[in-house]
């Protein structure tokens, strides 16, 4: 999960904007990491980046890059690759497939070419959308996700790529690499991505073999904006508490009510963030998200939010949770009580008891009875299953590494006391019991042989 602050850092860094075709907003936070790794593009003309227009054809472009070990390589990218799209040929000629794909690679050879950032060992999953004014082209390598709102159903626009996945898990191993944990060679979470040169260093392999590759997948959707709403890009700390259908009915809520596309950012990012950092993990990253509105036929903002809100019944309404519903589902606690407690951990830790961490694969269903229980299902300590999950472990040559992102799951735990000693109290106690137990049989028997 990488290293986490004592109290999370809930600002945020939002803007908006469009034009007669699109129109965004976006909003990011570090919240309990210790720095923002996070970064963007938002280019409402990509021909704009080139000194002539090679087209007559407005392109707006969209990207969100989820930077780890490091925001070198994600701020590089939201930088560089808009550009290296532009300037790309197969791009001016209209093949934007391929160019798409051919910049994502490239923009992995520029970071190589630099003779400071080719050192550098960080890396970062890269989402983007392409909108032309007939189709919307996503291009996606690594675990942040873009997804399309039609009618208010979720179609994704893109597909996570983890070591798992059986055809990523094929490429890492015929490159020689492993999976371990859900991590390729038991450390990166992620299959695909920018940068990440340590797992890029096959002398024989070309790029898209790698054990991780900057190669995305790159889907094509036809645009119909009578039908088509808006995108949503964002990276995996929005995704990994909601649901892609869930975030489509969450902006179809709030644009019902009016508030503006930074707001439903900012209430998206607050009803995700963790209460406090002694979870599963879950709501302990950075979190950046855009939603880019897909305006008809040049209709204004206003008429498209009418638009929106007429398609939404006050029955319908009803059904779409809201971020007070969503923070209590998934850690039991509403949104004012959080975000007011997030700035005392110790507060909420009291406040709060068992917290639940609820994702589309993973859920709690077992009993309450159960959970004094030291063992989880497949015999690992419970302790340890939360440190896996909240990716604070891992292993290397048979050997577990603790990140000290883990302290405050220890201490929560009562396996760590607050300075970082093991807490032996109990331990020590029974050892004093036994060590008196053996001196008095010993007196004894020495007595017996005396006599």
């Amino acid at each position: 999960m990488g290293q986490i602050l004592s109290h999370p850092k809930t600002e945020k860094s939002s803007e908006e904007g469009g034009d007669q075709f699109v129109a965004y907003g976006l909003s990011c936070m570090q919240g309990w990491r210790v720095s923002m790794e996070d970064s963007h593009s938002i280019i409402l003309d990509i021909n704009t980046l080139l000194e002539k227009n090679a087209s007559d054809k407005q392109n707006a472009f969209f990207g969100v890059y989820d930077g780890h070990g490091g925001e070198k390589v994600a701020i590089f990218t939201g930088e560089r690759l808009p550009k290296i799209l532009a300037q790309n040929s197969l791009y001016q000629s209209g093949d934007y497939i391929q160019a798409l794909k051919d910049t994502f690679l490239a923009t992995d050879v520029a970071i190589l070419n630099d003779d400071e950032l080719s050192k550098d060992p960080s890396g970062c999953a890269a989402t983007s959308t392409l909108i032309t004014p007939d189709a919307i082209f996503c291009a996606n390598a690594g675990d942040s996700r873009s997804i399309l709102s039609i009618d208010g159903l979720v179609k994704p626009l893109s597909f996570d790529h983890k070591p798992t996945n059986e055809g990523e898990k094929n490429r890492i191993v015929n490159a020689g690499g492993f999976v371990d944990m859900g991590r390729v060679n038991g450390n990166l979470a992620l299959s695909r991505g920018i940068g990440d040169f340590e797992f890029k260093d096959s002398k024989i392999l070309p790029p898209e073999e790698q054990a991780v590759t900057a190669l995305p997948d790159v889907l094509e959707h036809k645009l119909n904006t009578l039908s088509d709403e808006f995108i949503v890009l964002a990276c995996d700390g929005i995704w990994d508490c909601l649901t892609s259908q869930q975030v489509v009915d969450f902006v179809r809520r709030y644009v019902k009510e009016n508030k503006t596309l930074t707001e439903i950012c900012e209430l998206m990012m607050n009803t995700c963030l963790a209460p406090t950092s002694g979870g599963s993990g879950i709501g302990c990253d950075n979190m950046s998200v855009c939603i880019v509105a897909l305006l008809h036929e040049k209709e204004s903002l206003d008429q498209w939010y009418a638009r929106i809100s007429n398609k939404i019944s006050d029955e319908d309404l009803k059904k779409l949770p809201t971020a007070d519903e969503l923070s209590n589902d998934l850690y039991k606690v509403d949104l004012e009580t959080k975000l007011s407690d997030t700035k005392d951990e110790d507060s909420i830790n009291g406040k709060i008891g068992g917290l639940r961490s609820t994702t589309k694969d993973v859920h709690d269903d077992h009993d309450e009875d159960e959970d004094d229980d030291d063992v989880l299902k497949g015999g690992a300590p419970a302790f340890l299953q939360q440190l896996l999950a909240a990716s604070s472990a891992s292993r290397n040559n048979n050997v577990i590494y603790l990140d000290p992102s883990a302290t405050s799951i220890l201490q929560s735990l009562g396996v760590m006391e607050e300075d970082g000693e093991v807490n032996s109290e109990n331990n020590d106690a029974d050892d004093d019991a036994k060590i008196k137990d053996i001196s008095e049989e010993t007196t004894e028997e020495n007595g017996a042989e005396a006599n």
